[in-house]
């Protein structure tokens, strides 16, 4: 398995979980995901819109200190950064995801989103595609030529259509989905979910032609269908300090998307995947404030393929 990547764009959301205290959090999977490839030495481009305000200069200065190019940020005078209100009813959070934000109107006019002469990888979820300002700027990009396409498919009701699943598996080349999000989309593409999970992912993955399907399974590991052979299980290694378990879906995707740039096996990816999710709930948030922190995981330097 080997690709070679000219650029890496990812593409959707930057926000803030505003808490009742007031206090807030950045985040925003895209977000967590650039921040970790730059952690791991790559050099992606984010694309995303912010408001000019104050969570919006705060994602400048945050970017700028993680060293994360912001030539693909754009700024809006009308709308305000992404938020969500968090509410806590019981000891259970509750999230308000705030509609019509700034990152529902990207619109890919800066300069330097010109359509890549070479081969490109781009990461996007679903969530960012909910308005159709910013879902028209993310079907651009996914159907330039030369461009593979990671989905980590996020199904929050009522920020999703039909259509734009079946969209996304027509141009998707690498999809992940946990299990709930599987069944809901192999049920959209009429796949036989009563053989099983296994059987039931491998009819879904020769039906809309992926290179590979990845199924996570929370705490119990994650499964990989690639194309060219059955499908891998890894288990979730055992986590010594357990902080939080946000932002793993995050680091397990960034770490897939590693192997894929870095030619690693699928069998290596998958265990460096999990391995990083892992060591992300030890982390308190979806992304470390220490950069030692991918150094440690022994997964900020080059390696060999295998």
């Amino acid at each position: 398995m080997s690709t070679n990547y000219d650029q890496i764009m990812v593409f959707g959301e930057v926000l803030f979980d505003v808490f009742p205290d007031g206090s807030r959090v950045m985040g925003g999977a895209p977000f967590n995901v650039a921040c970790h490839l730059r952690g791991f030495g790559l050099d992606p481009l984010f694309i995303s819109r912010i408001g000019r305000d104050d969570p919006g200069r705060e994602v400048v200065r945050q970017m700028h200190s993680r060293s994360l190019s912001v030539s693909g940020l754009e700024m809006d005078d009308h709308k305000m950064t992404g938020q969500v209100r968090v509410t806590i009813d019981n000891n259970e959070p509750a999230y308000e995801i705030l509609p019509d934000t700034a990152y529902d109107h990207i619109q890919l006019h800066g300069g330097d989103l010109k359509e890549s002469k070479g081969h490109t990888l781009l990461y996007h979820g679903t969530l960012a595609a909910r308005n159709r300002v910013s879902a028209a700027a993310l079907y651009r990009l996914a159907r330039q030529d030369n461009t593979s396409v990671f989905c980590d498919v996020n199904l929050r009701d009522p920020w999703w259509e039909k259509e734009l699943i079946r969209d996304i598996l027509g141009w998707c080349t690498y999809l992940k989905v946990n299990e709930d999000e599987f069944r809901q989309v192999a049920s959209l593409e009429g796949v036989d979910l009563s053989a099983g999970l296994e059987r039931a992912a491998q009819e879904l993955r020769r039906k809309r032609n992926l290179k590979c399907l990845i199924v996570t399974l929370g705490s119990k590991g994650a499964m990989l269908f690639p194309e060219d052979m059955e499908h891998i299980f890894a288990a979730s290694p055992g986590v010594s300090a357990f902080q939080d378990s946000v932002g793993a879906g995050d680091a397990f995707s960034s770490v897939f998307m590693l192997g894929i740039i870095r030619s690693w096996s699928w069998r290596r990816i998958l265990d460096q995947a999990v391995y990083f999710a892992a060591r992300i709930c030890e982390n308190k948030g979806a992304v470390p404030e220490d950069r030692d922190f991918y150094k440690q995981a022994g997964l900020a330097r080059e390696q060999d393929s295998g």
